[in-house]
């Protein structure tokens, strides 16, 4: 007797939701997804990543881990609207993760919500003190809303818990170049140099606060070092113009 299609359909799928023992076929499980996310995230690659948080997450929505894991590569690939959407459902299902909220602080900050970016901010800091990316954020809110003192406070506990993070010195010396202590920023930012050679941030930051001090041939120089491997820059292109145009002091 022949099997209706639809019915062999129907059957069909039974056994491949089931499972066949006797072929070795299993479905991967939402931790499965996890584990395999958690690989690619490893390898910086973050397409699949996504794709595989993604899956588990369809399998169990409410999985914080997942959310969080998401949330966290969707901030790294500058999908901030979406990093925000997912990491406050994270915070609902476990508010006592810290990477969730540091991470959504910085998020909310590159969408200049500067206020919930602080309360997120601080709440990652309380949840845990020892988290030098939870000082970052919440100085990087502060320094968004305008609150240099907490701004300066906040990068300072940053490099205290992480003194090597070339990246948390920069920002310092953006802090204390914002309340015209171009001495402390220039300081800073040559930390950060010796660090990292490579940080094209810092390195256009001194060049900024030595012409501030009235030192233009070192400012030039500085740009001129940025051009050497980045021969496109625009942003020291302009400030190398308006440098050397400047009448010398």
């Amino acid at each position: 007797m022949t099997m209706p299609p639809q019915i062999a359909v129907v059957v069909l799928a039974f056994v491949v939701m089931a499972g066949c023992s006797s072929c070795g076929l299993k479905l991967k499980t939402s931790t499965d997804y996890l584990i395999s996310g958690n690989e690619y995230f490893k390898a910086g690659d973050y397409k699949h990543a996504e794709t595989e948080y993604q899956e588990a997450l369809k399998l169990e929505p409410r999985n914080a881990t997942a959310q969080n894991n998401l949330g966290v590569i969707l901030s790294e690939e500058g999908k901030y609207d979406e990093a925000i959407a997912i990491l406050r459902d994270a915070i609902k299902v476990d508010p006592n993760n810290a990477i969730a909220h540091y991470v959504l602080s910085s998020a909310l900050a590159k969408k200049g919500l500067y206020d919930e970016a602080l309360f997120e901010g601080v709440k990652a800091t309380q949840l845990d003190p020892s988290e030098p990316q939870a000082h970052k954020s919440l100085g990087e809110a502060a320094l968004g809303k305008g609150d240099l003192p907490l701004a300066i406070t906040s990068f300072r506990d940053a490099i205290r818990l992480d003194p090597d993070n070339d990246g948390h010195h920069h920002r310092l010396a953006v802090a204390l170049g914002r309340t015209g202590d171009w001495e402390g920023g220039i300081a800073e930012d040559r930390k950060a140099l010796e660090l990292n050679q490579d940080n094209t941030l810092a390195r256009i930051s001194l060049a900024v606060a030595l012409e501030k001090k009235g030192e233009v041939t070192d400012a030039v120089g500085e740009l001129q070092k940025v051009l050497e491997k980045e021969p496109t820059n625009v942003t020291a292109k302009q400030f190398l113009a308006t440098f050397r145009d400047e009448p010398k002091r």
